[in-house]
């Protein structure tokens, strides 16, 4: 995502698995709808694209 920088010592939940992370150590993110995704790994990030209703806030 262009221009966003998240806030240090934030941590963040994949909303796939579910596992917190800090936005540094994400492998990806993704913005829908406004909200910022980041993702522990690449599997988790495919499987958001392929429905990301099912995982979105």
């Amino acid at each position: 995502m262009a221009g966003f920088e998240p806030e240090k010592d934030v941590m963040v939940t994949d909303p796939v698995c579910g596992m917190r992370l800090t936005p540094e150590k994400a492998v990806a993110q993704e913005e829908c709808e406004g909200w910022a995704y980041f993702f522990c790994s690449e599997g988790c990030h495919k499987l958001f694209l392929t429905a990301p209703e099912r995982y979105s806030y």
